[in-house]
């Protein structure tokens, strides 16, 4: 099973070392996300359809709510990850030049070359987390200075030249899929909600928006069930129920197959930087 060896949470996003022998359906979340290997065999990750070689010398870059998932071969070898889920917020707060990073493409490369700068760093951020590092101004420090350093060499600083088609019965049903919170509606009943027959639906939201109705819907709900774990008072039967699913163990395969991790490990180990 994947184990999280640690997590990192603060107004950056995420940041999680994953010591990973699962693979990961397809997702996508909202976050810039930077995938990094830290150790083990190399592994491949599907972005957009694509097979990206994940080893020493590579970062694989994930643009803003852009598909991918993760099949891990090998058999019983583990490879860990260093992942960074990265507020848009956050970046494009840090220099004008980022403002583009939450739309469009942003990375315009999938797939990088780490040179002795960027490794030095990664390295660095993975030894301070594995041996779980308490210094808070310190691990902001080094993971503001990845992600600038990856954002300044990789992103496109351009505003998005090439915009996703608009449909005014997609934004109705986007609005609706918001509206719902944690627990989705039923997607024929968004459907119908938007004037569209089920097929047309499915088709029209991933022209406009990149995704299937079904991974946004779940990007939603996964990030809905971080924030719920994250607060100590909620057992996770609560949340599970919270979020609609018909018993925790569905709740905990979903959120496994998401994130990596399942939910008791998640909150054990994430550390909020101040």
């Amino acid at each position: 099973m994947t184990q999280a060896l640690g997590i990192l949470r603060g107004a950056f996003g995420r940041v999680a070392l994953l010591d990973m022998d699962t693979s990961l359906v397809d997702h996508a979340h909202h976050h810039c996300h930077v995938i990094l290997k830290a150790s083990g065999p190399d592994q491949d990750f599907i972005v957009a359809g694509r097979a990206l070689p994940v080893r020493d010398d590579t970062a694989i870059l994930i643009n803003s709510w852009e598909p991918h998932r993760y099949l891990h071969r090998g058999g019983l070898q583990r490879t860990a990850f260093l992942a960074l889920y990265i507020e848009p917020a956050w970046l494009a707060g840090i220099d004008r030049a980022f403002r583009p990073c939450g739309a469009g493409r942003f990375f315009e490369a999938s797939c990088v070359p780490l040179d002795g700068t960027l490794w030095r760093a990664r390295e660095d951020l993975v030894r301070r987390i594995g041996c779980h590092d308490t210094d808070a101004a310190t691990l902001e420090d080094r993971i503001r200075a990845l992600i600038i350093a990856l954002a300044h060499r990789y992103g496109d600083r351009q505003p998005p030249r090439v915009a996703l088609l608009t449909d005014h019965r997609i934004r109705r049903a986007l609005q609706l899929m918001r509206e719902s919170g944690a627990v989705p509606r039923d997607l024929d009943t968004v459907a119908r909600s938007a004037g569209l027959s089920r097929p047309h639906f499915n088709t029209l939201f991933r022209r406009c928006t990149g995704l299937s109705p079904a991974v946004y819907t779940n990007a939603v709900r996964v990030e809905a069930a971080v924030a719920a774990i994250l607060d100590p008072a909620t057992t996770l039967a609560v949340v599970s129920d919270d979020l609609g699913f018909s018993a925790p163990a569905n709740f905990t395969r979903f959120f496994q197959q998401h994130t990596g991790t399942i939910p008791s490990q998640f909150r054990r180990v994430v550390a909020d930087l101040p």
